[in-house]
């Protein structure tokens, strides 16, 4: 016996979807939940089995029981139940909490868990390219309704049920194309009404991007799910007209609460109940850009089974691996301000490791500073929604709400009794800014001594304070135990990324992202072949449209590399078979502004033409000396050796070293402080 819709310690809301397998045949087979017989609800589908949707379980845990009265043979099986609102493994939800469901047309939620009444809407896709209402569910429909044809040949009235409620406090969205004079009903019964041909059997989980202050549920809108990909963009994947079906909910959206933890647990939720009310899809692929990477490359570590393949866009590594480098611009950025050191941006992009832009006055870590901030900070972030009046203040408001990365995530990192808050993870003792520049020349040693003993560090509040910050050794441990820095464990299944290129419009989504993941899937898994690298020129001076539509040429690969997968009866390990069955079309690539592609291996030589195309820049923590893959969150130290340097100190400069770097400076080839491998996946906090 197993559950279908989830596991089986982490089912929700009352209900599971179960199978039960009988080698001799069900006709004399009974199934109890709790002592009362439930056979009845179970179909027998295949003849040696049963399947179906059961309700009415109790918070907690459940016994479900069959025996096949002809062989006498008897199993239970353990089922856990926990509330729709959740939690389930994501740990205490925040208080205070906001709903928005009225802002996202939902009405006023009945509880402080967001709970309304789920919601049922019809669309049709018209003429004109546009969702418009569906003014009746009975025939005839509008004149001008288009039909589309789904990834598998079949044509179809483009019609779209877009159901809406809540789950684990967040506003969830489901569209399929449907059937309104027969719409899905109870899939799972004998009597239910299965999806139609419209669907392909296949679900798209999206996740947004962005990493902003939660303690609220965030909001959407009806139309967001028809209109997430709009046609014409970079992002225009059109998944519902190929016949998927098209799930996110509020809190898979890092710009309404940066909890990856949360996103895995809404994920695992919106899932299960898909399944219960939809069916089993046959694969489920991921989509997302940024923050919604992020999203993607956490789950399929931590909680593998929820996507079989991912497309990573605009992708980063993760969160807490970027947080040094950014908060490091802001550090840099406070320097050339402040210290009398002005220099221009050609020549602070020699420190940082980003480009300049064409006017000289800024490079990236300015665009970086702007933004980042927030996260190493209590009092930015925050959404209106959530009261002014409820945020932190050390002076006024010692114990209002903090924002910051952490803050979200405290559940993860834990609180720091000597401070109360959430255990700070920023570290930048021992870091040498600027060290490569020094090492090309490109800026003297007197320069690079005052950086390093100007550059300063940020407070538990994220003040700018003289001294270097120490990050905290418990909260760094959490870090790489959790698995929120992704070492690339687990990270088997098919990966697109497909990237815009940005980095000459001084934009964060910077192309040296994707080679830090690359560089930690060899590292851990031996290789990063299961990954292919898209990259595409951008449409326009700003923005992240690309020339060529890379985010739906990777849904129609993945589709393709799973079916290969899914007809893979072989005994070859998980691993193997995704590399052997990527399809021989499926690999690196980069696409010029009129649409001609190169074909050619992902690679940070200076001779590739695509790099030629679009060269790739660093990142401060690089230009410190870091790995591309930066993963180690606190380094190392080893004593300042002269001997390392390429450029002679004179005696007054080496001993201004010395004393700068008193405690030592980054030993770059061993692993980071308390880096360590991931404790395990579906960890509960």
């Amino acid at each position: 016996m197993r559950t279908l819709s989830s596991r089986e310690d982490m089912a929700s809301g009352g209900d599971a979807v179960i199978e039960v397998k009988v080698p001799g045949g069900t006709a004399k087979t009974s199934v109890k939940l709790n002592g009362i017989d439930i056979t009845s609800s179970l179909v027998a589908d295949q003849p040696d089995r049963l399947r179906g949707r059961i309700t009415g379980l109790a918070e907690g845990r459940n016994t479900l029981s069959a025996v096949d009265a002809t062989t006498g043979a008897q199993r239970e099986l353990q089922i856990t139940n926990h509330p729709t609102h959740g939690p389930i493994f994501a740990g205490p939800h925040q208080v205070p909490w906001v709903c928005e469901t009225e802002a996202s047309g939902l009405g006023p939620s009945s509880d402080a868990h967001c709970t309304v009444a789920k919601r049922f809407d019809w669309f049709y896709y018209a003429s004109d390219s546009t969702f418009k209402p569906l003014p009746s569910l009975s025939r005839p429909y509008p004149a001008d309704l288009t039909q589309t044809t789904t990834i598998d040949g079949k044509v179809v009235d483009f019609i779209v049920r877009v159901e809406s409620g809540t789950i684990d406090q967040s506003i969830y969205r489901i569209a399929i194309i449907d059937d309104p004079t027969k719409p899905i009903s109870d899939p799972w019964s004998a009597q239910g009404k299965k999806p139609g041909a419209g669907w392909n059997g296949k679900l798209n989980l999206t996740y947004g991007g962005s990493c902003n202050v939660g303690y609220r549920s965030g909001r959407n809108n009806l139309t967001d799910i028809l209109n997430m990909f709009p046609a014409g963009t970079e992002f225009g994947i059109d998944p519902l007209g190929l016949g998927f079906a098209v799930a996110f909910a509020s809190r898979m959206t890092l710009g309404n609460g940066c909890d990856l933890v949360i996103s895995a647990e809404t994920s695992a939720m919106l899932k299960e109940y898909f399944v219960e009310q939809y069916g089993l899809p046959k694969f489920t692929i991921g989509t997302g850009g940024s923050g919604g990477s992020m999203q993607q490359h956490f789950i399929a570590q931590n909680y593998p089974g929820l996507l079989d393949a991912i497309t990573a866009t605009l992708s980063f590594p993760d969160l807490v691996s970027i947080i040094p480098d950014v908060t490091d611009c802001g550090l840099l950025t406070h320097y050339f301000n402040t210290a009398g050191a002005n220099w221009p941006a050609s020549r602070r992009s020699q420190v940082d490791g980003y480009l300049a832009n064409a006017a000289g006055t800024a490079t990236t870590c300015a665009s970086w500073d702007k933004y980042a901030h927030q996260w190493v900070t209590p009092t930015t972030g925050f959404d209106p929604a959530v009261p002014a009046s409820a945020i932190y203040n050390a002076s006024t408001n010692p114990t209002g709400l903090r924002g910051g990365f952490t803050a979200g995530m405290v559940n993860v990192f834990g609180i720091d009794p000597n401070t109360g808050f959430a255990r700070m993870v920023y570290d930048n003792v021992g870091v040498q800014y600027g060290l490569n520049a020094l090492q090309r020349g490109t800026i003297s040693v007197d320069e690079f001594l005052d950086i390093n003993q100007n550059i300063g560090g940020l407070d538990v509040d994220g003040n700018y304070i003289p001294s270097r910050t120490s990050g905290d050794l418990e909260g760094i441990k959490n870090a790489y135990r959790s698995g929120v820095l992704s070492s690339g464990a687990n990270m088997t299944l098919p990966v697109i990324d497909a990237r815009v290129y940005t980095d000459d419009a001084i934009d964060i989504h910077t192309r040296i992202r994707t080679f830090s993941m690359i560089d930690r899937l060899v590292v851990t898994n031996g290789t990063a072949a299961n990954q292919v690298n898209w990259i595409t020129a951008r449409k326009g001076a700003s923005g992240y449209s690309g020339t060529t539509n890379l985010t739906r040429k990777a849904l129609i690969a993945h589709n393709e590399w799973l079916e290969r997968m899914y007809a893979d009866s072989s005994a070859e390990s998980y691993a193997s078979k995704v590399i052997k069955n990527k399809p021989a079309s499926l690999v690196d690539s980069c696409w010029e502004a009129d649409g001609t592609e190169h074909h050619e291996p992902a690679t940070r030589s200076a001779s590739s033409v695509c790099n030629s195309l679009f060269p790739i820049y660093s990142t401060v923590r690089i230009e410190a000396g870091a790995s591309v893959a930066s993963d180690a969150l606190k380094c190392q130290l080893k004593p300042v050796d002269i001997a390392d340097y390429h450029v002679p100190f004179s005696q007054a400069q080496a001993d201004r070293l010395r004393g700068i770097f008193a405690q030592g400076v980054c030993d770059w080839t061993k692993p980071g402080v308390g880096q360590e491998a991931a404790a395990g996946t579906w960890q509960r906090y």
